[in-house]
C-alpha cells in the first residue's frame, strides 16, 4: 500500500494559510485554524449525521492547498494523490450511492477489489481515505495536547506514536522519530504560526485568539474522525499492514 510518509515530518505545521495582515491586539477576520474549521464543519452537519463525501473532499482540498502555499509541495502531492483516489470513485459512483462515506466505501467493497481482513488495493478510494484520516488524527492528537499546554515536540512525538508509528516499519519509525524530535518549534512560535502572527507581534491576546480557534478546529475534527474510523471498522476496511 502507498503510505503518506514522504516528507511527512516537514508537514507538521499544516494550518498556516495565505498570509493576512496581522495587527497586535486586533483579531484577524479569520485565522488559518478558523478557516479550516469552517471548511470541515459541513462534513458532519446534517440531520442524519453521516459523513458527507462531497463536503469532505472539498475540505481536504482546502487542507491540501495550505500545503502548497507554505511550500510543502511533495507532501501536498502525496495528499492530492489520496484525495484523487477517493474522487475517482466518487465521480463514477451512482448519485444515490456516493453521498455518505459508508455508502461509497460499501460500493467499492462490494466490487470485490479488496482482499480479506481489510487488505486494501493501493489504488482504491478506501486506501486514500484511510491515510487522509490517519493524517488528520495525527494533527488532532497533537493539537489537543498543545491545547493542554504540552510542549509541541512531545505532543508531535506522542501523536506520531499513536496514529502513524504502528503502520511504519522500523526504518521509517526511526527516521520520523528523529525528525520530530528536532524540527518542532517552541510553543510560542508554533501558536504564532498557527495564527499567522509575526513572533514579535505575538502576545497574550493573540495567544488567546489562536487557542480559541484551534480548540474550535479540534472540536470539529474529533467527531468526524471518530465516525470515519467507525465506518472503516464496520466495513472491515481498516488495513493495519505496515509500510
Amino acid at each position: 500500500m502507498n503510505r503518506i510518509h514522504t516528507t511527512f515530518a516537514i508537514g507538521l505545521l499544516l494550518i498556516i494559510a495565505t498570509p493576512v495582515r496581522s495587527l497586535r491586539g486586533v483579531q484577524q477576520s479569520k485565522t488559518p485554524a478558523s478557516s479550516l474549521a469552517h471548511s470541515f464543519e459541513p462534513v458532519l452537519a446534517n440531520e442524519e449525521k453521516y459523513l458527507n463525501v462531497a463536503e469532505l473532499l472539498d475540505a481536504c482540498w482546502d487542507f491540501s492547498s495550505v500545503l502548497y502555499k507554505i511550500g510543502h509541495t511533495t507532501l501536498a502531492r502525496d495528499f492530492d494523490n489520496n484525495i484523487r483516489k477517493a474522487e475517482a470513485l466518487y465521480n463514477s459512483a451512482p448519485s444515490n450511492q456516493r453521498q455518505s462515506l459508508s455508502s461509497l466505501l460499501l460500493l467499492e467493497r462490494e466490487s470485490g477489489i479488496h482482499g480479506p481482513n481489510g487488505q486494501l488495493q493501493d489504488y482504491s478510494a478506501a486506501t486514500g481515505l484511510l491515510w487522509i484520516r490517519r493524517y488528520l488524527e495525527f494533527h488532532l492528537d497533537m493539537y489537543t495536547a498543545i491545547l493542554a499546554s504540552s510542549d509541541p515536540t512531545a505532543a508531535a512525538i506522542d501523536a506520531y506514536k499513536t496514529q502513524i508509528e504502528p503502520f511504519h516499519g522500523w526504518a521509517l519509525r526511526k527516521l520520523f522519530t528523529v525528525r520530530l524530535s528536532t524540527m518542532m518549534p517552541s510553543r510560542e512560535d508554533l501558536l504564532a504560526m498557527l495564527g499567522n502572527f509575526q513572533t514579535q507581534e505575538f502576545g497574550q491576546k493573540e495567544e488567546q485568539i489562536v487557542l480559541k480557534d484551534l480548540s474550535e478546529l479540534v472540536s470539529i475534527w474529533r467527531p468526524i474522525v471518530m465516525q470515519w474510523r467507525s465506518t472503516y471498522e464496520d466495513l472491515d476496511l481498516e488495513d493495519i499492514r505496515r509500510a
